[in-house]
């Protein structure tokens, strides 16, 4: 029955994708999308610097959870990372389930890390917590910073205010969930590990939990993860900004760092797989208001996206090839 439940929520997902998509294909104009889009390749250059950044993007996103794996004594070599990465990056691009790849990603990790399966699983959700927590202060940032052109328009209003209310919870049940330690705190917790499978799952609770408060105790992993988070947000703002100017745009950077992290908080929102629909329709009416085409707008959001799906094609093949869980130790790869 929950399988059931769970294909019906992927479907009516789906529909609600395609709807959305067609919705604004149709507004748009098929003819003038295809138009903007051949004018767009002739600027190839500005395209494959787009791409070039993105990349680097995506390579911080796996330094910064290798970074994870250290602070938990998971040494896994730098080529094991590297695949398991991009094999997770594959299958969410290419799933319609928006956390496909985190699921066979974390699968791989505890298969590497037999003593730690626990703590593995729960690096992935360390990673993604943190780079959307650094993503909303971004936002929450720019809007208080630029508060005068988020005010004046109706539009951006209408997205500013919802976005400020969700940066706010995310900033405080951050800090009110992890500023103790709820199994010390509250030790009767522990009081039903006698009873087999309530004490499994409280068991399991408390490793996730002291796996996330090994960041908690340590500031300057805090603050190196979260320096790495802004500077992975930046090289997206960048890649959008090189887009841009493929697409013939002359706006400041400062339009891209306001708008770009906005349509990506967004696009988190689990209403569609992957953002899709969601993300473009945000970007073209954000990017409306700038006076920005809504072809425009909508390629400003689809091309980066379409990028992040290019870069985990190579995922499929390292898929095809990976064997994991086979050696003796998690250690056997020398670091190059």
């Amino acid at each position: 029955m929950k399988s059931f439940r769970h294909i019906i929520g992927i479907l009516l997902k789906l529909g609600i994708a395609v709807a959305v998509l067609g919705y604004l294909l149709n507004k748009m104009g098929l003819a003038q999308l295809g138009a903007t889009l051949t004018a767009t390749a002739k600027e190839w250059p500005w395209l494959l610097a787009g791409l070039t950044l993105c990349l680097v993007a995506i390579l911080a996103c796996m330094a910064r959870w290798k970074k994870i794996l250290d602070a938990q004594d998971m040494t896994l070599g730098w080529i094991r990372v590297n695949t398991i990465f991009f094999i997770g990056l594959f299958f969410n691009s290419f799933m319609i389930g928006p956390t496909g790849g985190d699921l066979l990603k974390a699968y791989y990790t505890a298969r590497e890390t037999h003593h730690k399966k626990t703590e593995a699983v729960t690096t992935i959700f360390i990673d993604r917590v943190i780079g959307l927590l650094v993503m909303a202060i971004l936002v929450g940032t720019v809007i208080l910073v630029r508060w005068d052109f988020f005010m004046t328009h109706p539009t951006t209003r209408v997205f500013a205010w919802p976005a400020l209310i969700a940066c706010g919870i995310l900033v405080i049940g951050s800090v009110v969930a992890f500023s103790v330690h709820l199994f010390e705190v509250f030790p009767w917790l522990k009081r039903w590990n006698h009873i087999a499978l309530i004490g499994k799952i409280m068991d399991t609770l408390e490793r996730a939990y002291n796996a996330f408060y090994v960041c908690r105790k340590n500031p300057r992993l805090l603050i190196s993860l979260a320096l790495y988070s802004l500077t992975i947000q930046l090289f997206f703002v960048g890649a959008g900004a090189l887009v841009g100017k493929a697409l013939g745009l002359d706006l400041p950077l400062l339009a891209y760092l306001s708008i770009g992290p906005l349509v990506g908080l967004i696009s988190a929102i689990p209403i569609t797989p992957g953002g899709i629909g969601i993300r473009e329709g945000a970007s073209i009416k954000l990017w409306a208001v700038l006076g920005v085409p809504d072809e425009k707008g909508f390629l400003l959001a689809f091309i980066p996206y379409l990028f992040l799906v290019l870069w985990g094609l190579p995922g499929g093949i390292l898929f095809l090839f990976h064997r994991s869980g086979n050696n003796p130790s998690v250690n056997e790869e020398d670091e190059p």
